[in-house]
């Protein structure tokens, strides 16, 4: 999908069956392959990253045959429940039953605590946004190993655990405003691409570094601004593109 307005929500998809946030899921997923995605993980629950969640729960409510599990911090479990799941906003879907059983269930993680969704190894460590907000660090089975800032501003402890790492294939950075918008970015506790400058200057190690989350009337700005940078590795992630390594 080539529209930039896609990336006002956020979704990551994993091996096809586990998603860190849960923005744009539902909607862009449907039957057997929304059905496939067993496991959700939560960096925060700002809306842009929790926005189809409630669909899922909906759109599939008999199909789901095993509950969906939704990984987040105890925080933020207790937020959806007030504020989400709370039979106001939407039905409390952790009450509800189909015929195979219940639809999903809340598995709390512990902030920089590994721990194992579907096969894959997860670390969440704190980032600097304007909620609590996980940067995940997954690795695999076989030592490869993927990272994700979630939205963040300038942050410390996220890099200097991924240079204690013994592998890093790939990390996924938010830089959400072209520099003109810094002021912004700054305030909202977002990058910009003359912020991400910074940031990889911590980064003390070949990886490569994926651009997300820019926001869609400065998307093309952004681009271009972070292909002027010419940091080998450095490039903006295609939408709806899938990565291997």
């Amino acid at each position: 999908m080539t529209d930039p307005r896609s990336q006002l929500l956020i979704t990551f998809l994993v091996n096809d069956c586990v998603a860190i946030d849960a923005g744009a899921l539902a909607f862009h997923l449907t039957g057997e392959a929304l059905l496939a995605v067993q496991d959700i993980v939560l960096t925060h629950v700002h809306l842009d990253h929790i926005a189809s969640l409630p669909f899922i729960f909906s759109e599939m409510f008999s199909s789901i045959r095993t509950p969906v599990r939704i990984h987040a911090t105890v925080a933020d479990i207790e937020r959806l429940r007030c504020h989400i799941f709370n039979d106001v906003i939407w039905p409390d879907f952790t009450r509800l039953r189909n015929v195979h059983g219940e639809l999903l269930t809340f598995v709390p993680f512990t902030w920089r605590d590994p721990f194992e969704v579907a096969g894959l190894r997860l670390t969440a460590v704190p980032v600097t946004h304007t909620v609590e907000t996980a940067g995940l660090v997954v690795e695999d089975g076989q030592g490869r190993c993927v990272a994700f800032t979630s939205d963040t501003g300038v942050t410390d402890e996220f890099w200097e655990v991924l240079n204690a790492l013994p592998r890093l294939d790939a990390v996924f950075v938010d830089v959400a405003f072209d520099n003109a918008n810094e002021f912004v970015a700054k305030a909202s506790y977002h990058l910009s691409p003359r912020l991400l400058v910074g940031e990889l200057a911590k980064l003390r190690r070949p990886s490569q570094v994926l651009a997300v989350n820019l926001k869609p009337f400065c998307r093309e700005q952004v681009k271009d601004e972070v292909r002027a940078l010419a940091l080998p590795n450095v490039q903006v992630a295609e939408l709806d593109v899938d990565y291997t390594w």
